[in-house]
């Protein structure tokens, strides 16, 4: 039996027109209000007809998508792949960028439903996963990039960054290095976590102990990461023969700061990054790294978007999650031993 926006209002005591009121975020809603109907929605599996609401307003052709850093290379390589497949299918783009922080996103979530996009996609979820939620109980579908939610089943598309982590990190072994340190973040983002168990994973796998006094985490602004460098990383004591660090925009910093402290990469300590950016083999040495594929990403994410907006009825209920394995390119940083 289908649940209409009738059942919705009975189960959260509210009359037809405040549920829906509530489902399409109207400033007239109270906010309790607002939850409880959202929280009947949820309880009830209720989703807006796509048909239903194309023929009331209409399609706008156009999707949303939220970046948490427009300014990263690898996120600009993201939009470029959503772009391209959306402009493919006759469909505009707006993106928003939220500079890592919670209230942005928020705003961003709030201006796209008022523009009544056709699909979400979004690489950024400071704010948990209440707003996507919003936007799935209204029948608009939504796809995650290189992010996910613990509690919240839904389309996405991830790197497999344990994997990419574990072929760096394993790289460095057959080369000869048995002390290799991780340069990473001060944060507990799935990503970080993901690399720091490949890193772990390769370790082990090859018989070495994990050290967790070598994983080196600093925070992403760039004097910052120099300064770690510089005062942390060259004090180790025995100094590590091998870094891999958590991305190619740290390592161009990696790389200065270990020039400026008198070492040479690859003979003193080689170097592994991750995410193969434009600039990356025009480093000096050029950098080893693993490329994520940022644009095949960007583009997965939007024709499966596409795929849910063309042909709504006849897709699967489960959502689907596909990840792409990352590839490492050899280059002079690591060095051979």
């Amino acid at each position: 039996m289908s649940i209409s926006i009738r059942d919705v209002a009975q189960r959260a005591g509210v009359s037809v027109s405040t549920a829906s009121r509530a489902l399409n975020d109207k400033p007239d809603v109270a906010r309790d209000v607002r939850e409880r109907v959202l929280q009947a929605a949820r309880d009830l599996n209720y989703t807006i007809n796509v048909h239903a609401r194309a023929l009331v307003g209409g399609r706008s052709k156009t999707l949303g998508l939220i970046i948490p850093d427009s300014a990263e290379p690898f996120f600009a390589q993201v939009a470029r792949g959503v772009t391209d497949a959306a402009t493919r299918h006759g469909y505009s783009i707006i993106v928003c960028n939220t500079n890592e922080q919670a209230a942005p996103e928020l705003q961003a979530h709030h201006m796209l439903r008022e523009k009544r996009v056709d699909g979400l996609l979004t690489s950024s979820v400071q704010s948990g996963s209440a707003p996507v939620r919003r936007f799935l109980a209204e029948g608009i579908p939504c796809v995650l990039l290189n992010r996910c939610l613990a509690d919240l089943v839904v389309d996405c598309v991830l790197s497999d960054y344990r994997q990419g982590a574990l072929d760096a990190t394993a790289h460095l072994y057959s080369l000869g290095h048995r002390d290799i340190a991780h340069l990473t973040w001060r944060d507990d983002r799935y990503s970080v976590r993901e690399r720091v168990a490949g890193y772990r994973e390769a370790l082990e796998a090859h018989g070495l102990l994990f050290d967790p006094t070598r994983v080196l985490r600093t925070t992403p602004d760039a004097d910052a990461i120099y300064q770690f460098v510089r005062t942390e990383l060259v004090s180790l004591r025995p100094p590590p023969t091998a870094v891999f660090v958590y991305n190619d925009r740290f390592s161009v910093i990696v790389l200065k700061a270990l020039h400026d402290a008198g070492w040479r990469v690859p003979e003193d300590a080689a170097l592994v990054g991750y995410d193969d950016l434009e600039f990356a083999r025009f480093l000096e040495p050029p950098l080893t790294t693993v490329a994520q594929r940022p644009y095949d990403i960007g583009q997965t994410g939007a024709e499966i978007l596409l795929e849910r907006l063309q042909w709504p009825e006849e897709q699967p209920w489960a959502p689907r999650r596909v990840v792409l394995r990352p590839e490492l390119r050899v280059r002079a940083s690591s060095g051979v031993r």
